[in-house]
């Protein structure tokens, strides 16, 4: 399904019925890497899930006018919902989509009844992030086949098997190759101003009400997990996880454990 919003064509599917799930991939990826990771854990619950592809990357359409920053693409998200009738929502983010959902949550917190996120984005500046040491924990006797993006997946993965790498083809390449990534430099330009939202530090501070599970990786050198932990502890309804064995592909890394935290999330 496509909408045109604000000149600007916005991909999504939905998969199911019930109370509103959206799903908000992180940059340069799209809404497979979502989808591949929920839909089957909530096949049997009554959920409406939403997964978009944000503007620039998937099958949305990118726009450099006006100038791309994060509270456009917030704009543009909750103009998706506001015409598809999507008044009450959860949110489910990952990296930089959990730094998007943060903002959406923080701009309508009446319509959102809960939050669910995966190694999000707390500080858009990365040079003024409190990132962790990343590693490679390699079992199964795994040789990693050559590839092009064998590197990227060293990089953003932990745990290194035949399963992991499997999982990282099908969830992340479909995003990778169909980013437009002068749209993505085009946004971070001007040292993150653009990425960064306006409300980021009030963001830090806020305590509200709404349920919030955080599932973070150790090893993840790109958000870390310090900053989230300090998030949590504003939060009055908040459940926080950290895995020793993960990195920034967390639900690639971990699945057992995050199959277990959706499903208890979203079911009880």
């Amino acid at each position: 399904m496509q909408k045109l919003i604000d000149n600007t064509l916005i991909h999504y599917q939905i998969v199911g019925k019930g109370e509103t799930i959206v799903f908000l991939h992180g940059l340069c990826l799209d809404l497979t890497s979502m989808k591949l990771s929920y839909q089957h854990l909530l096949a049997s619950t009554e959920y409406q899930q939403i997964y978009i592809d944000l503007p620039g990357m998937g099958e949305s359409s990118t726009f450099l006018s006006p100038q791309p920053t994060g509270d456009y693409l917030i704009k543009l998200i909750i103009k998706l919902l506001d015409t598809i009738k999507v008044n009450e929502f959860y949110l489910g983010g990952h990296s930089y989509g959990g730094y998007l959902s943060l903002g959406i949550a923080y701009n309508c917190p009446k319509r959102v009844k809960g939050i669910f996120l995966t190694c999000p984005v707390i500080t858009a500046n990365r040079d003024k992030r409190k990132t962790a040491h990343h590693l490679n924990i390699k079992k199964d006797d795994f040789d990693l086949p050559k590839s092009k993006y064998a590197s990227d997946f060293l990089e953003m993965n932990t745990v290194i098997t035949k399963t992991t790498w499997k999982n990282y083809l099908r969830k992340v390449i479909s995003g990778l190759e169909k980013c437009d990534f002068s749209f993505i430099k085009k946004l971070q330009e001007h040292n993150y101003q653009n990425y960064q939202l306006q409300e980021e530090e009030n963001i830090k501070r806020w305590q509200p009400d709404i349920p919030l599970f955080l599932l973070l990786g150790k090893h993840d050198q790109i958000v870390g997990f310090k900053e989230q932990v300090r998030l949590d502890t504003n939060f009055k309804n908040s459940s926080l996880l950290i895995l020793e064995n993960a990195g920034h592909n967390l639900p690639i890394d971990q699945p057992e454990i995050f199959a277990s935290c959706v499903k208890s999330f979203f079911t009880t």
